[in-house]
């Protein structure tokens, strides 16, 4: 075979969670046998601190105090690599004249009343295909309840929000718990070690005698004062925006005690170090709903088309006259928000002129999967606070297969509570700025094959540092990333240019660069994401939570 190579277990590698075998000339890919011909230039490179090993495993190589690119596997509905339920109708609702709301908020009230299942599910309410008039917005309050419409397109189901008489940040549709999580702060225990590196299950407590496996516990990493000094946010130059010391919390369950040595089920996203005052792991009890879906809807926000401004108006096309667009923003903020709760998905919904997030997951939240959703032609100034389309601020939340058009900040995060988050396979297009962790110290992030403008960096005096130990995984589009102190931002098979773009006279390029690797060529596994649940759950677990037909990589 011309230019061919001898092929050997690297080629194994190559095609991460294909099913491949390799024979001499020939190549046996998902059961069919191809004559490839590769050529060195074929196979993709590796990154060097995770790589496939000759076993096909991952390897994870660690720096001098311990640090590994983390597992994100955790993320998504029941902690990944679960299937989405389709949940049995208890109520169907047909659109009346006139406004919808309370119509439907009593459906959803009703089966919000029904006991729980086996399963953990009350019902679904359906909403069969039309237009829903809202006058006010819809809340779920109770676990296990699921709101379902018949489709996603305009001639499916249609939410439409009239605009409210006092301008709202709230959603149109409100995933809302009453309360969340409380601390059993008598079960507070102080971490011993010295260092707890980024990527670590385990640790050392002082007496571990109060915690067996099952355990729901919150971990948190101390900040102090040192700290922000070390990182810079203490200083006069911040201005208004000057650092206070802060903790970071780590929502975990316990999977085994070993002495005093207490293993959970994901790893922390920031070290744990007794110079900047250590940490603890305490029990909590869980208030949170949980088994919410909300799936095949779309929703509208309503607005004044008269409220036009020219403002930022030339952002897309710099150089050019500024044009004048729809900015109205005294209408519906988010089309979801999520708050309160933990094991909810959202999925197959478009969104049209909302004025800030098609999702919003608060902090406290967790395990949340949103997949297949769309954000069309959001209707605000293009400025600070707005656009913000998917918005994930708890912790292991998986947005996958999304699409954004001008939005600004599309896939995006805001505070040290959003960690273990990842965005796969999603795309953002005509935006105004960068998908990004936004706002103080979002940790441990996976951008895995995004298609939009990314940054992990310093945000000059307004925001500082915006995210520590992010990682950009075969993603394309321009990027600006930079390493904070104490922390690392990572960059693997980047495809497009390393640059500030947007936001240009806010941005400390003095800052040191992140990790760089592999630029303009992606890394072999494609998916880190899928690769990492493979290894943890198996590779049933990827086609769960994969689309059908969609080929396992």
């Amino acid at each position: 075979m011309k230019n061919s190579l001898i092929f050997t277990t690297a080629i194994v590698l190559v095609f991460g969670l294909s099913h491949v075998s390799v024979n001499a000339g020939t190549v046996t890919k998902n059961g069919k046998n191809n004559d490839f011909e590769f050529k060195a230039e074929d196979i993709p490179p590796t990154a060097s601190l995770v790589y496939p090993g000759t076993d096909g495993k991952l390897v994870y190589v660690a720096d001098s105090l311990g640090n590994t690119i983390p597992d994100f596997s955790n993320a998504g509905y029941k902690g990944g690599g679960v299937p989405i339920p389709n949940v049995a109708i208890k109520e169907t609702v047909w659109p009346v004249p006139g406004d919808n709301s309370d119509n439907i908020q009593s459906a959803i009230d009703r089966v919000s009343a029904l006991p729980l299942d086996a399963s953990g599910f009350r019902g679904t309410v359906l909403l069969k295909m039309g237009t829903y008039i809202l006058n006010k917005p819809l809340t779920i309050k109770a676990s296990g309840v699921v709101l379902r419409g018949e489709g996603m397109n305009d001639i499916g189901t249609i939410l439409i929000g009239k605009i409210p008489t006092e301008r709202t940040r709230g959603g149109l549709v409100n995933i809302s718990g009453d309360s969340g999580i409380k601390l059993m702060e008598e079960t507070r225990q102080a971490i011993t070690d010295n260092y707890v590196p980024v990527g670590a299950h385990s640790f050392n407590v002082r007496t571990a005698s109060g915690f067996k496996p099952g355990d729901k516990v919150l971990i948190k990493r101390i900040g102090n004062e040192k700290w922000i000094t070390e990182i810079g946010q203490d200083s006069a130059a911040v201005g208004r925006n000057q650092w206070r010391a802060f903790d970071i919390t780590y929502d975990r369950i316990v999977t085994a005690v070993n002495g005093n040595t207490v293993t959970v089920d994901a790893p922390i996203f920031c070290a744990i170090e007794t110079r900047w005052g250590g940490g603890d792991i305490t029990k909590y009890t869980d208030e949170r709903i949980e088994q919410v879906g909300i799936e095949n809807l779309r929703g509208i926000s309503e607005y004044n088309p008269t409220v036009r401004t020219k403002n930022y108006g030339n952002m897309d096309r710099e150089g050019y006259e500024a044009e004048e667009y729809f900015s109205d923003e005294n209408h519906y903020s988010n089309f979801i928000n999520i708050t309160n709760a933990k094991n909810v998905w959202v999925r197959n919904m478009s969104a049209l002129h909302f004025a800030n997030s098609v999702i919003m997951s608060s902090a406290g939240t967790k395990w949340v999967t949103v997949q297949d959703c769309e954000s069309w032609e959001p209707v605000a100034p293009r400025v600070g606070g707005r656009r913000f389309t998917y918005q994930m601020n708890g912790q292991f939340c998986l947005v996958q297969r999304c699409f954004s058009q001008k939005g600004r900040h599309s896939f995006v995060l805001q505070g040290p509570e959003a960690s273990g988050n990842v965005f796969l396979d999603s795309k953002a297009v005509n935006p105004y700025s960068t998908s990004e962790p936004h706002n103080r110290w979002v940790n441990g992030v996976l951008y895995d094959n995004i298609k939009a403008p990314l940054t992990a960096r310093f945000w000059d005096f307004i925001i500082g540092w915006a995210g520590a130990n992010i990682v950009f995984w075969n993603c394309e589009g321009d990027f600006f990333i930079q390493k904070p102190p104490t922390a690392q931002n990572y960059s693997f098979g980047h495809i497009g240019i390393n640059a500030v773009i947007f936001n240009k006279a806010l941005q400390d390029t003095s800052k040191p660069n992140g990790h760089i690797e592999s630029l303009d060529k992606h890394v072999a596994p494609r998916s880190l994401y899928l690769t990492q649940l493979k290894e943890r759950l198996g590779e049933q677990a990827v086609r769960n939570v994969i689309k059908k037909g969609q080929t396992v990589e």
